[in-house]
């Protein structure tokens, strides 16, 4: 072993910002190399290079170092930034072998792209599946914010929000996870069976009100204009005039722009029994609070022990559980209303977190 170095466990224990200080102390006192390092169990390099550090930067703490210098120029940087701009799609991989030799004499990893976007703001993430809007559905929606943007709370309570949504006998679970020994990866309660097509599903018309659920109806065969009159007289129409009477104003009955909506049988009754009918902007799935509805509905399905083993069964689940949500959250959804069209206001008509 070296002259000066001390025989104890602390040989090359790396000293802190109080230990530095208190060798360059002893230093001022008078205090040996070798005496500063027998007391601090650190090597005699160790207390010179402390001693000559402070002396020239005047601090004991560790200073920042060069580390390995970056692979890609600022001009690099900006250009990979400038691609992955143009196009969101590109991936790491495909800038890194496709783009970057392009512009660099340097042979850049897919890692090295990804940090470098990543550096700037740009993270690779999944992206939210929206309705496609074109220029003029943009601009209707757009106009359809600002025409309900001063509604109030009250004014959206008189509304009656439907839909139609499909239910599958084996709903799609997405990620499920288990916990497993090894190999048993297989085995069949480890498994997330998979049917093609949901192994069939039901369409079902719903609606509901700030005052809760309203009638569902399951729609047999396809559907078309005579179809969806046939749902409006003999369920929505009873329920509507049920609900005048709970809150002693004229309800507003509320669909989208799908064709069977607007078929000329079903806007002719609409208009023969004078029902007040929302003006709704196309593609707008994201301001119909049913849609969230639906969404716990088959949250809900997902959540129950047993399952369906036909689709008759499949529509009296829908019904059990579509008549157990909260009325509180049925409340919550039209009170949000305010906030959604918000929301499309502030987007100018594009798509909004909704």
């Amino acid at each position: 072993m070296g002259k000066g170095r001390p025989k104890n466990k602390r040989n090359y224990q790396r000293l802190n910002e109080g230990e530095r200080g208190r060798a360059y102390g002893m230093h001022e006192s008078g205090a040996t190399y070798e005496e500063i390092a027998a007391t601090l169990g650190c090597d005699q390099s160790n207390v010179g290079k402390i001693i000559k550090k402070y002396e020239k930067k005047l601090t004991f703490k560790d200073l920042p170092r060069s580390g390995r210098p970056k692979k890609t120029s600022p001009r690099e940087d900006r250009n990979m930034k400038f691609n992955s701009l143009k196009d969101r799609r590109l991936t790491g991989k495909a800038l890194a072998l496709k783009l970057v030799p392009n512009f660099t004499k340097n042979q850049v990893s897919v890692a090295t792209v990804k940090r470098r976007l990543q550096d700037v703001g740009l993270n690779g993430r999944v992206a939210r599946k929206k309705p496609w809007l074109t220029k003029a559905n943009i601009k209707r929606r757009f106009e359809w914010a600002k025409a309900h943007r001063d509604w109030t709370p009250e004014q959206w309570r008189r509304v009656i929000f439907s839909d139609e949504s499909p239910f599958t006998l084996f709903p799609d679970t997405g990620k499920m996870y288990v916990r497993r020994r090894i190999n048993e990866e297989y085995l069949p309660e480890c498994l997330a069976p998979t049917v093609k097509f949901g192994g069939g599903k039901i369409q079902v018309w719903g609606c509901f009100t700030y005052n809760g659920a309203g009638p569902l109806y399951r729609i047999m065969g396809r559907m078309d204009g005579p179809k969806y009159r046939q749902i409006l007289k003999t369920k929505m129409a009873p329920f509507l005039k049920d609900f005048k009477e709970e809150i002693g104003v004229e309800p507003i009955f509320q669909q989208d722009n799908d064709p069977k909506h607007r078929s000329k049988v079903a806007t002719n009754y609409l208009d023969n029994k004078k029902f007040i009918v929302l003006d709704w902007a196309s593609q707008s799935p994201d301001m119909n609070p049913i849609e969230t509805a639906w969404k716990r509905l088959k949250d809900a399905i997902l959540a129950r022990m047993d399952r369906a083993s036909r689709l008759d069964g499949v529509f009296e689940i829908v019904k059990e559980e579509w008549e157990k949500l909260p009325l509180e959250k049925f409340r919550k959804l039209i009170d949000g209303m305010p906030r959604r069209v918000e929301a499309l206001y502030k987007s100018r008509g594009r798509s909004t977190k909704y």
